[in-house]
């Protein structure tokens, strides 16, 4: 796990926020989203904050304890699905929520985009085990609150939630209290707004930031869907097919066929929520798609699946579904990564070691990925292990006021006179003729400055 786990710009990003926070400066926000202006609230940073404090900032620490939630998740789900059902269908059920492809490969791999999926599995097995009272509802909806400030593309699974209450809860007014918990939730964003004037509202509608999501300009690594809405039902049915590792037309052809056997009306109620959401999906994502937007989606479907096979005769069918997941497990998870920790760690402490910045130099920091072929200015990669030995680089909003700046390529051959961007013109693009060239491993640094 620690040799293939991929040391990724926003995992660097969630590591040095984190850092911050250790080091006295708290926060009310978690990492931007790429919809808009807005930002994603706190928790998924302290959820992870103690255990990087206690290991003295040890990064493989928050592997181990990523993988241990993914685990916890799991066996709450055991705990009830055991209850209900026979102990081999319990099992059964487990080993097909652990093989689920997103489910088996982000256990590994921390990151705001996917260590909600645990959260959220735990979500919906209550939602569909538990009998709630007012202060259920209420606790249960400061976790889907939670869940989604972790990460927006949950906010679909919590109306079906909502709805679902709504439907089939005797005593609507409890949704007050459903409703009350998310609230709850959003508090720190909230508090967040009011302390600046409003700015995540204002940036996203009224500038109106939130078409760059329309127009697919605000992520690199995103694609337009297609814009024919049947074909793009296509694309994103492959999509899901690829992350539950089951063709998706089985999982419909299932339910289908199911349900005229289902005696539990909220399933039914759920898998008609399941083929609409479809369809939003297919409509919404005509414009922007990555890849992850589809996670809480794809769990929601092969969870509901599961609960289906497990209320029919046909439970067997679960091993179908397993050997299914078997046959196109990632085997790519233990491949060796490219994008170690170490090399980043090494660069930095060579940095360090040889003067070639010094704690009080005004110097800050753009890199050039090779693996990612983008220019991603703010490289957190290098900034977290700076932070971490007490130099300080200046922030994203200071190039204009830096005496030095250090650019690290992954290229050999980049010619940095040719790269633009507002950060590069805020330094002074004047000052790249006189530059010091220095060689650490696979990592070429440039030094700049001003004077």
């Amino acid at each position: 796990m620690f040799s293939s786990f991929n040391f990724h710009p926003d995992f660097a990003r969630d590591i040095y926020d984190m850092l911050t926070i250790i080091r006295g400066k708290l926060t009310l926000i978690g990492p931007k989203f790429s919809f808009g202006g807005i930002y994603s609230g706190p928790y998924y940073y302290y959820l992870f904050v103690p255990i990087f404090y206690l290991t003295k900032l040890n990064i493989d620490s928050l592997l181990i304890f990523n993988l241990l939630i993914f685990i916890a998740a799991l066996l709450v789900y055991f705990i009830y699905a055991s209850k209900k059902f026979d102990l081999i269908s319990a099992i059964l059920a487990v080993l097909v929520l652990t093989f689920i492809p997103i489910y088996l490969i982000f256990s590994r791999s921390p990151w705001n985009g996917s260590t909600y999926l645990p959260l959220l599995l735990i979500f919906l097995t209550l939602l569909y085990f538990q009998n709630f009272k007012s202060i259920g509802l209420f606790l249960l909806g400061i976790w889907g609150g939670a869940i989604i400030t972790i990460h927006l593309v949950n906010l679909p699974i919590l109306i079906i939630a909502f709805l679902y209450f709504l439907k089939f809860n005797h005593n609507r007014y409890r949704l007050i209290y459903l409703a009350l918990g998310v609230l709850v939730a959003l508090l720190p964003l909230i508090a967040f707004e009011f302390r600046h004037n409003f700015i995540m509202l204002k940036n996203t509608f009224i500038i109106g930031s939130y078409q760059s999501f329309i127009e697919n300009k605000n992520i690199p690594y995103a694609v337009s869907g297609n814009k024919n809405f049947l074909k793009n039902i296509f694309f994103v049915g492959k999509h899901l097919s690829s992350q539950t590792g089951v063709n998706i037309l089985i999982y419909f052809s299932l339910f289908i066929l199911l349900w005229p056997r289902l005696k539990e009306t909220r399933l039914k109620f759920f898998i008609m929520s399941i083929l609409v959401l479809f369809l939003i999906y297919s409509l919404i994502l005509r414009y922007q798609f990555g890849q992850h937007y589809l996670f809480p989606f794809s769990l929601f479907i092969v969870f509901i699946a599961i609960i289906t096979l497990l209320n029919t005769k046909n439970k067997w069918l679960l091993v179908v579904v397993l050997l299914l997941e078997l046959s196109s497990f990632p085997k790519t998870i233990y491949n060796t990564s490219p994008r170690k920790s170490e090399k980043y760690e090494k660069a930095v402490n060579f940095i360090i070691d040889n003067k070639i910045v010094q704690k009080n130099d005004s110097f800050n920091i753009i890199q050039y990925s090779k693996e990612y072929k983008i220019y991603v200015p703010i490289g957190h990669e290098y900034r977290f292990f700076f932070v971490k030995n007490k130099f300080l680089p200046k922030s994203e909003f200071e190039y204009n006021t830096s005496g030095i700046l250090l650019i690290f390529s992954e290229l050999n051959d980049l010619d940095i006179t040719k790269l633009n961007s507002w950060e590069i013109d805020q330094f002074g693009k004047q000052y790249f003729n006189k530059r010091q060239k220095y060689k650490i491993g696979d990592i070429i640094l440039y030094k700049i400055k001003k004077i």
